[in-house]
């Protein structure tokens, strides 16, 4: 015997708006944020440094690129074929998600500690020397500290990015075979390889997509920055406003009016730069390329030179 459950029509036409209505398959609900003025403010900075990011991550692309070669001739009569491998996995590691979020992660701490390390660096000193001096002792301990936080960061960041490529595990699993002599010139060539794979197949894809939206709101700023004097200029006016109050604002209004005046000529060149992502993505994704073919190519023939152990 079969039994068929039946739903009021009401309660069917409620479910099916709920489901309508779930946040599932959503994209994240962000707003442009050209009617900001802190965003309008920044924003020809934000210009000029994108167009900077695109024209390091090229030059360090071709840096990397450049080096390959050098890296196969520090090895000493390695197990070639675990070369090859690490040198595969090292190039699919540069295209994965999991290793483009670890660089995401890296680029964010990198960027915050320079801008930090100073007051930063400056108040673990202080602290140092608070210590030392209700201990008895004293010795200069900036230097020694500076460096140490900046090492620690840097290694803890390069950890994180190996922990997302095979080739490491590779290196750890055969390091004894591969001769104490090799790992370290292969760890080099791996994150190397890693890192210019990403740059050509993630990274400056990213940089295209971020000017093309930077170069977007171009007219809102305006807007924006526009509305900003106008709100300004009507602050002053207001009965009760110091000396010192019209000042700081007539300084802001005097900012506001130097971002615009500069504003075209770095949107202008941005434009430009940004017309030709597309076409600069191809060559350095070719460069990159052709560098690993001849890589591949050395080693392979290193490989018949060597008889294999």
């Amino acid at each position: 015997m079969h039994f068929r459950l039946a739903f009021p029509a009401s309660l069917v036409c409620l479910m099916m708006a709920l489901g309508c209505s779930s946040s599932a398959g959503k994209p994240p609900a962000t707003a442009a944020s050209s009617g900001q003025t802190a965003y309008a403010i920044g924003y020809g900075d934000e210009l000029s440094s994108s167009i900077k990011a695109i024209n390091d991550v090229q030059a360090k692309e071709k840096q990397l690129s450049a080096g390959f070669a050098a890296r196969v001739d520090e090895l000493k009569k390695p197990d070639w074929d675990k070369v090859e491998t690490v040198i595969a996995y090292s190039d699919e590691a540069g295209k994965s998600a999991d290793f483009a979020d670890a660089q995401g992660d890296a680029v964010a701490v990198k960027g915050f500690w320079d801008s930090e390390k100073g007051e930063i660096t400056a108040r673990v000193n202080g602290n140092a020397q608070a210590t030392m001096k209700q201990a008895g002792c004293s010795a200069e301990t900036a230097g020694p500290i500076a460096y140490s936080l900046n090492d620690a960061i840097n290694k803890q960041l390069q950890k994180k990015l190996r922990s997302k490529n095979e080739a490491f595990v590779v290196i750890e699993r055969y390091k004894t075979s591969l001769g104490p002599q090799n790992v370290s010139s292969l760890e080099k060539l791996a994150d190397e390889i890693a890192e210019a794979s990403y740059d050509v197949h993630v990274l400056m894809v990213l940089h295209r997509n971020r000017l093309q939206r930077l170069v977007a709101d171009k007219s809102e700023v305006k807007k924006t920055l526009d509305r900003f004097i106008e709100d300004e200029t009507a602050f002053q006016n207001e009965p009760g406003r110091t000396e010192a109050e019209k000042k700081a604002s007539q300084d802001r209004i005097n900012a506001a009016n130097k971002n615009k005046a500069e504003l075209d000529k770095v949107a202008e060149q941005a434009e430009a730069t940004s017309k030709e992502m597309d076409k600069s993505i191809d060559a350095a994704t070719k460069d990159y390329e052709e560098a690993l073919k001849n890589l591949k190519a050395k080693v392979s023939e290193k490989k018949k030179g060597e008889p294999q152990r």
